[in-house]
């Protein structure tokens, strides 16, 4: 019989069975990838159990759990043993259940995959289905794609977030395992307002070069329709004075859905040029006593790092840790509307007026002759 565990109790289960040894922890929780813990534990050699539950390459189900319930479901995958003068141990990584996606290949009596007239939460299923993963769709992901076609040679994740892009939705995936596709949330509600409270470790980090002034997509011409090709362009209002073009291809977007597909480029690069990390908290909760979750907002204000007046941040990973003496969590956070297709209103390192209204579409479209 399964024994109680107290509601901050973390405990691992390997195969359905509680494995109680571990001695460090920490499980990292993500907006736009998939879950992945990993833990050490004393390896005992001579033991049979101890044997068989971390030979490698077997690839078992392991579950973490908090209080009982699940915080993360998925598969264990790296299996390494250290020796040294203090002994033997075993580190263990694993992926949340859909990381076999960015793995493996279709199983070859499922291909060659080609959807025609289907959407994106159809053409999911359609991936996610052979490999046993549910899957849990929390927002709208607009209409059909005229066609979408899956190379042989081409992983099932890379398909996926290829049209994720283009419907304006990311992918992760639920404590239990199914893969997620939802937005990030909007501003207003942010989980704590950090301020400038004492954290012990707060840093930044910035990518000019993954920075444009403009964004366009272009969509190829349909020849037996007799339809011109067209380019949409997306405008950065944090950079007028500069010249740095970015253009990407939107094959298999209908014309009326590229102006979403662009913003949502556009708004990712906002999450890629620049994120800010609070390394070390002294619990695995939020002010409300809530676990702290990828996927929420909070305010943050520290000069230090360039953040000169209060902003609220998504929390883009949550990385929490625990080695039985303390628990303690870690924060990665980016620009809001990152992955909701929207222009941050004010950036945190400019000291001047921020956009009325927030994210203002600046789309120009263009009918184009043959590309």
């Amino acid at each position: 019989m399964p024994r109680e565990h107290g509601p901050d109790e973390v405990s691992v289960e390997i195969e359905g069975v509680e494995f109680q040894y571990w001695s460090e922890i920490e499980v990292t929780l993500s907006i736009d990838t998939f879950s992945t813990c990993q833990f050490s534990a004393p390896f005992e050699p001579d033991s049979f159990e101890f044997r068989e539950r971390f030979r490698p390459f077997k690839f078992k189900p392991m579950q973490v759990l908090l209080g009982g319930d699940p915080l993360f479901t998925g598969t264990m995958v790296g299996i390494e043993p250290e020796e040294d003068e203090n002994g033997s141990r075993v580190t263990v990584t694993g992926y949340s259940l859909p990381g076999v996606l960015g793995d493996c290949h279709p199983p070859p009596d499922t291909v060659p995959l080609e959807f025609k007239g289907f959407d994106f939460k159809a053409i999911l299923e359609a991936v996610a289905n052979p490999f046993g993963l549910a899957t849990d769709v929390r927002v709208d992901v607009g209409g059909p794609f005229e066609k979408a076609a899956f190379e042989v040679d081409k992983k099932p994740l890379e398909f996926l977030i290829e049209l994720a892009k283009q419907r304006n939705v990311v992918l992760s995936n639920t404590a239990e395992g199914a893969v997620l596709c939802w937005r990030s949330v909007p501003t207003g509600s942010p989980v704590a307002r950090l301020g400038n409270r004492p954290i012990r470790k707060v840093s930044a980090g910035f990518n000019a070069q993954e920075y444009f002034s403009q964004v366009t997509g272009f969509t190829p011409p349909k020849k037996r329709k007799g339809k011109d090709g067209s380019k949409f362009t997306e405008r950065n209002p944090w950079l007028t004075n500069v010249l740095r073009p970015m253009s990407f291809k939107l094959d298999g977007v209908e014309p009326a859905d590229a102006p979403t597909a662009v913003r949502a480029k556009l708004g990712r690069m906002f999450a890629g040029m620049a994120g800010f990390s609070i390394d070390d908290l002294p619990t695995w909760r939020d002010p409300q006593g809530e676990l702290w979750r990828q996927n929420t907002t909070v305010t943050l204000e520290r000069p230090s790092v360039m953040i000169y007046r209060e902003t609220e941040f998504l929390i883009r990973d949550v990385v929490l840790h625990d080695d039985h003496e303390k628990k303690t969590s870690g924060l990665n956070l980016v620009l809001p509307g990152a992955f909701d297709g929207k222009v941050p209103g004010h950036l945190p390192w400019d000291e001047g007026p921020g956009l009325d209204p927030v994210g203002a579409p600046n789309v120009e479209d263009e009918v184009l002759g043959p590309l």
